[in-house]
């Protein structure tokens, strides 16, 4: 290369794809300073940097001076700081933080090697691509209110590490199979959604589940340990398809310290077969001294297995009946739903001859679409518009049978009107049947609206149960005089065993009934003579009776726990004038014990002698109880631990099913230890999004 006349014959060594930079250098030079000096040589590296690059520092080499100002003038500048760091110049990169040499003589060479490379670079260039996308053709999905009012976008950041837990979380809530994430359809979206996507195995995401359930469990362990009010268990079997083993399912109900009920599932326990009282006993007092429940206890509420009344028996004497409510008069509860439904299945076999023509005829037509679409056909032609298909009944659960039923009553001429043109059709309902189902339907749809009540997932407290229960008994005795014998007998049966169930339950729900402000012992005395006659006062006085003993322990139970520091205080008071100290001690506690005595009667009979609140649907117990705890100190921790206490230990999903629950398929073949962290996490996560732990009761 010659040397440029206007370059006073100094060589300016470019390269080939910089050479048409060279003129534009020269001219600017010239004009802006024509008594510079001549400038040293510049080496422009010749690589494949982008076009942006090139034009940076071609506008950069012509607003070059004389003297080197010492700015950083390459562009991967803007994607590294340079800093010094134990004397040595470092440049650090702005997104792994990684350190490279940055010494003047270095170049930047190994600096664009290491931009090009990063990976987390890498990503916020697509990212920030995205966001463009988003801002210039969509709404922001997510916005950040600030304080001026304005809202922008918020940037997102991609980390594997929230995702694979958000994936768990998932697969926890919806009961999918762990083996979803080895999906290839699964992967391909969360590729086509971010682009650093890694597959994972089911192994990684079990251990994400298993890190979920561990830290969740701690939450529940540390809100049981902080809570200062008694505890009610309610333990149901759940069994596994083709399996020998069972699980139990353990959960505490509560109200915590804000008067907020609560519902936390504890364990989903295997349990090895033959289910035995023994087995059983030692199962589930493991798990209440694993959570150090087991001296917080108010009240055991389980089906009506074979084996669970001597595992009561065994679990009393294990337990020790000191450190429970009337040394364990109330602990045992059978849950209502299960005791129910025990009782409509065997009435419904007083009248099955009536249920198997029904049941026929609806099997009839819903055999085959050709047979449906006859029948809607039908149907449309007498005017009938109602969405309800025929449905076949099972076996184990009622509800069915009343739905099927309710179904096929709406029907009633369709059947009638088909038995003429279609030969075939041979199982018409005599019009006694029809009559004995319109019947049925009506005396059903009672039991069935109080069982939703009780199975619902945000249960009621234990004060309305009390008056669904009674409202049960008293329309079966209405049964009764009914004209048709079968209805009458199966009135007999059902309510032959729920006298039977009836004794078990009936203080416990009394008592929460008069722990009511709105009914007090007002609806005691109410219904029970039209329950029990001329005999109803001796009744009323045995509730009236068991809670003021209920009272009377409660009061006794917190003055004993205050004994010593009573102790304490006398001491120090009585030591000044006495000289008999320790026999006056005991003589003035025995006064203070005098004294509390005569304020719990008058805190029971203040309660109990006040006019009753007037009846609203929308009556929040727990928060009057909260606002009258200064009036009533005793009676409001009564009501804090029988309010607490279900009667049933079934949810909506097997309400009305005289079996107990079972396994999703997916989770079969699962061990139990991944099994428990599955059913466990599923029920916690759920109560966050649905209300399942903060149960606010009305």
């Amino acid at each position: 290369m010659r040397p440029h006349p206007q370059t006073s014959g100094t060589v300016i060594a470019v390269s080939g794809r910089a050479h048409f930079f060279f003129k534009a250098w020269t001219v600017s030079t010239i004009c802006l300073n024509m008594s510079t000096p001549t400038p040293k040589p510049i080496v422009v590296d010749d690589d494949d940097d982008s076009s942006h690059q090139g034009a940076v520092d071609n506008a950069n080499c012509g607003k070059m001076s004389s003297k080197p100002t010492g700015r950083l003038k390459s562009i991967v500048w803007q994607h590294f700081e340079r800093k010094e760091i134990n004397g040595v110049q470092k440049a650090v990169c702005n997104y792994c933080k990684n350190r490279l040499v940055a010494r003047s003589t270095d170049g930047t060479r190994h600096l664009r090697d290491h931009m090009k490379a990063c990976l987390l670079r890498r990503q916020k260039v697509i990212t920030d691509r995205r966001q463009k996308d988003i801002t210039q053709y969509a709404t922001p999905l997510r916005t950040i209110k600030h304080d001026q009012g304005k809202a922008k976008s918020d940037a997102f950041c991609f980390d594997p590490n929230v995702t694979r837990k958000r994936i768990a979380r998932m697969i926890i809530m919806h009961e999918y199979p762990l083996s979803v994430v080895e999906h290839g359809g699964f992967n391909d979206v969360l590729s086509s959604l971010q682009p650093l996507w890694k597959p994972v195995s089911r192994n990684e995401i079990k251990k994400e589940i298993m890190d979920i359930y561990e830290y969740e469990r701690a939450k529940k362990v540390s809100a049981l340990d902080c809570n200062q009010s008694r505890i009610a268990i309610t333990a149901k079997m759940w069994t596994v398809e083709n399996q020998s083993v069972g699980y139990m399912a353990v959960t505490a109900h509560f109200i915590d310290d804000s008067w907020t009920l609560q519902s936390h599932l504890l364990r989903f326990i295997p349990v090895s077969t033959p289910h035995t009282a023994e087995v059983v006993c030692d199962t589930l007092l493991h798990c209440l001294m694993d959570h150090n429940i087991d001296r917080k206890l108010s009240a055991l509420i389980v089906d009506n297995c074979s084996y669970n009344e001597q595992m009561i028996q065994y679990l009393l004497l294990k337990l020790g009946k000191d450190d429970l409510i009337m040394h364990g008069q109330l602990f045992h509860i059978h849950c209502f739903v299960d005791t129910l439904n025990l009782i409509v299945k065997d009435g419904l076999s007083v009248i099955s001859d009536a249920i198997a023509k029904i049941r026929d005829s609806v099997s009839f037509w819903s055999e085959s679409s050709k047979r449906m679409e006859k029948f809607e056909e039908i149907a449309h032609l007498l005017g009938i518009t109602s969405d309800r298909k025929l449905v076949l009944d099972c076996a184990e659960s009622w509800n069915s049978t009343y739905l099927m039923i309710s179904t096929a009553l709406q029907y009633k001429s369709v059947f009638s009107l088909l038995e003429q043109h279609e030969g075939q059709y041979g199982c018409l309902p005599s019009e006694k049947d029809w009559e004995l189902a319109h019947i049925l339907e009506e005396k059903l749809k009672s039991l069935y609206d109080v069982i939703q009540l009780f199975s619902n997932v945000k249960y009621p407290t234990s004060n309305l149960f009390f008056l669904h229960v009674y409202e049960i008994r008293l329309s079966l005795d209405d049964w009764l005089s009914s004209s048709f014998d079968e209805i009458k007998k199966l009135a007999r049966s059902m309510i032959e065993n729920f006298e039977k169930y009836w004794k078990d339950i009936h203080g416990i729900l009394a008592v929460a009934c008069v722990l009511d402000p709105r009914y007090k012992m007002k609806l005691i005395e109410y219904y029970f003579p039209m329950l029990f006659g001329g005999d109803f006062s001796f009744h009323v006085q045995r509730v009236h009776s068991l809670f003021k003993d209920l009272a009377n322990e409660y009061q006794s139970k917190c003055q004993s726990s205050n004994v010593n520091s009573d102790l304490d205080s006398s001491s120090a008071t009585l030591s000044e004038f006495c000289p008999y100290k320790k026999h006056t001690q005991f003589i003035m506690l025995g006064f203070q014990d005098f004294i509390k005595a005569k304020q719990v009667r008058s805190e029971l009979d203040s309660y109990l002698g006040e006019n009753v609140l007037p009846l609203t649907e929308d009556f929040d117990i727990l928060g009057w109880w909260k606002a009258n705890m200064s009036r009533y100190p005793t009676l409001s921790k009564i009501a804090r631990d029988i309010l607490a206490i279900p009667v049933s230990t079934v949810g909506s999903g097997s309400a009305f099913s005289t079996s107990g629950g079972f396994v999703s398929p997916h989770h079969r073949k699962l061990d139990p230890n991944t099994l428990e962290a599955l059913m466990c996490s599923q029920s916690w996560l759920r109560g966050y999004l649905g209300g399942v732990n903060q149960l606010h009761a009305k």
